[in-house]
């Protein structure tokens, strides 16, 4: 069986974490008397960081960023997975991957404390060998060093390896890092115009989508229509 490292995302792509993420958001703007934030506004703002999102999130205001920074974290760390919960199928999908010899990772720009946590909460952490997140050693997606180290851990070829992500960032990281991507058009993130190899519905159709049975050079061939060789 051909080796094979799969990359996730975690917002959006293995979690759906928009009510946590908008009570996070809400209840530092409200510690500064802000007014609340739609939950959709809030989750516009996601993908590119905690404090991105914190500084979007304040933008029309004029509190001290880093103190709004530090009550969005200490808030949030307290309350991971008080509405989060995976996408359906994840758990299931991710056992059948472990099962058939796939190295899977995450990378996500979210901090990895609160990331790894998560994982362990909705147990599935067992699952992965390798969790990178935005506050350690890698720069943030869309920079693809992340992707160039854990497909050396995996001890992969590009066209072995594969990052699954719902956001722009995602895809742009692993098309700068020489690897197919699919796309997680069930998540909330946003792909603009970034290409990917597969439009994954859900989570049970990546799977399927994914069997370690189908060689990965064929599935690239079969480029989506959103992918970069559809629009060439």
């Amino acid at each position: 069986m051909m080796k094979r490292c799969i990359v996730f995302d975690l917002d959006g792509t293995l979690i759906d974490s928009r009510l946590d993420l908008a009570a996070a958001v809400n209840f530092m703007r409200q510690s500064f008397q802000l007014t609340p934030l739609p939950a959709d506004r809030v989750v516009r703002f996601v993908g590119n960081g905690i404090s991105t999102l914190v500084r979007r999130a304040v933008a029309d205001s004029s509190v001290e960023f880093p103190e709004a920074l530090r009550r969005m974290r200490k808030f949030y760390a307290d309350h991971l997975v008080d509405s989060t919960a995976l996408y359906p199928g994840v758990s299931a999908g991710l056992a059948e991957l472990a099962k058939a010899g796939c190295f899977l990772a995450v990378f996500t720009n979210k901090p990895e404390p609160a990331a790894r946590r998560i994982l362990e909460l909705l147990q599935i952490a067992p699952h992965f060998q390798a969790v990178i997140g935005g506050d350690g050693a890698f720069p943030l997606k869309p920079e693809p060093d992340a992707l160039h180290h854990l497909r050396q851990l995996a001890g992969t070829a590009p066209e072995e390896t594969l990052m699954v992500g719902d956001h722009y960032t995602d895809l742009e990281a692993a098309r700068r890092a020489g690897i197919p991507a699919v796309y997680a058009a069930y998540g909330f993130g946003d792909p603009q115009q970034e290409p990917y190899v597969f439009k994954a519905e859900s989570f049970a159709g990546l799977v399927d989508w994914l069997k370690p049975e189908r060689p990965m050079e064929a599935k690239i061939e079969n480029r989506e229509p959103g992918s970069e060789a559809a629009r060439n």
